[in-house]
Parts: C-alpha cells; sequence; structure tokens
C-alpha cells in the first residue's frame, strides 16, 4: 500500500513538474521520501541495519523542501542536506557489505572517480570557486554512494547510477549547461533511484534475513 502510494505521488509529482503546476509540486514532493521510509519500516521494523537509510531519506525530504525554494542559500542547504543523504546511504551499504563486493567490481569506482574528474574539468571555467569546491565536495559523497551501491548488489548499482545522473544534471546546470526537459528529467531519475535504492535495499535485508533464519 505504501509502495503503491509512492508510485501514484510520483506521478503526480512528475505531472506537476512537466506541466508547470507549481502548487501541485509543492505539496506533493515533500511527501515522497516519508512514504518510502514509512515503507522501509513497515517491511522491515526499526532494525539497525535499515536505520541509517530511513535518516538518509529524512534528510532527503528535507532537501526536497529546500530546493522548492529559489535563492543561493537554499540551493547550498538542499546540497548539504543530500549530502548527509548520501552518507547514511553510504554507511547502509557498507555494513551490508559492499566492501567484500569491491573486491570483485574494482572498476566502478575508479569509473564514478573518472566521472567526477571530467565533471570538475567541465565546470571549472562555468561557476565560481566556492561553488565549484561545493561541487567537489558534493561529488566525492555522492560517486562513493553509487559505488557502494554498485559494489553491493548490481540493481541497487542501477538506483545510485540513476542518482549521480540526476544530481550530476543538476550540477551541470548550475554552470549553463541546462538539457532539453531538464527539471523533468532530473526528479524522473531521482524519484526512480530513490525507488530502487529502497525497495531493493528492502529485499537484500529480507533475503538475508531469510539465510540467517534457514541456517
Amino acid at each position: 500500500m505504501l509502495l503503491a502510494a509512492y508510485v501514484v505521488g510520483a506521478v503526480v509529482e512528475l505531472t506537476a513538474v512537466a506541466q508547470h503546476w507549481t502548487l501541485v509540486d509543492r505539496a506533493s514532493k515533500p511527501l515522497l521520501m516519508p512514504l518510502l521510509a514509512a515503507y522501509l519500516l513497515v517491511r522491515l521494523g526499526a532494525r539497525l541495519r535499515v536505520l541509517p537509510v530511513v535518516v538518509g531519506l529524512a534528510f532527503a525530504c528535507g532537501g526536497d523542501i529546500a530546493l522548492l525554494v529559489s535563492g543561493t542559500a537554499f540551493f547550498a542547504l538542499g546540497m548539504g542536506l543530500f549530502a548527509v543523504t548520501h552518507a547514511c546511504y553510504l554507511v547502509a551499504f557498507l555494513r551490508s557489505g559492499a566492501l567484500a563486493g569491491l573486491r570483485r567490481r574494482t572498476w566502478v569506482p575508479v569509473l564514478y572517480a573518472l566521472g567526477w574528474l571530467a565533471l570538475l574539468v567541465v565546470m571549472h571555467d562555468r561557476v565560481s570557486v566556492p561553488l565549484l569546491v561545493a561541487l567537489c565536495c558534493y561529488g566525492v559523497v555522492l560517486y562513493a554512494m553509487a559505488s557502494g551501491a554498485a559494489c553491493l548488489d548490481a540493481v541497487l548499482g542501477l538506483g545510485g547510477l540513476l542518482f549521480a545522473v540526476s544530481d550530476t544534471m543538476i550540477a551541470l546546470n548550475t554552470g549553463g549547461l541546462r538539457l532539453p526537459a531538464h527539471d523533468l528529467a532530473v526528479m524522473l531519475t531521482y524519484l526512480l533511484a530513490q525507488g530502487v535504492l529502497v525497495v531493493r535495499f528492502a529485499g537484500l535485508v529480507t533475503s538475508a534475513r531469510v539465510r540467517a533464519g534457514s541456517r
């Protein structure tokens, strides 16, 4: 039920973005991450392994709200809140075995590091030095999270990749490189990313619990 509500809410939000329904956007967007957090807690309970993701979703909700307001200060606030989200997700992935997966997929963080460096090269003369430094720091946390997701599980890695794509489009936009249907593309990849990350992580935790119970 909660996951279905998230899907419906995501469709409403994407429609609002596409049609520029500002009031609907402001009403629907803050509700989406709490729905995913509730889904995770109802499915798995308040387990220690799950709490970092729930906390990450809470910060993502704060970031969503901050980015509803225009202005540099709110953009910086949103960036900071989402950086905490990525850090929380990374902690959850590391606790679930992402480091072990790194031995099998060492190429993943290498590719993300190259992508991060390429982004900095593109952006270095398009934004101010403080913003470039902020993007640099944010990119480290974002791409570390995406790498951790991919090293833990391929489907989880897809969610991390979608998140990286969404945030990279936002970064490019700050440098004047705005893609067609930018707002819709950013929101679509973001909502898909969060949904994939949360649902797949819940599945991995459930599978691990089932395996442990069968021993």
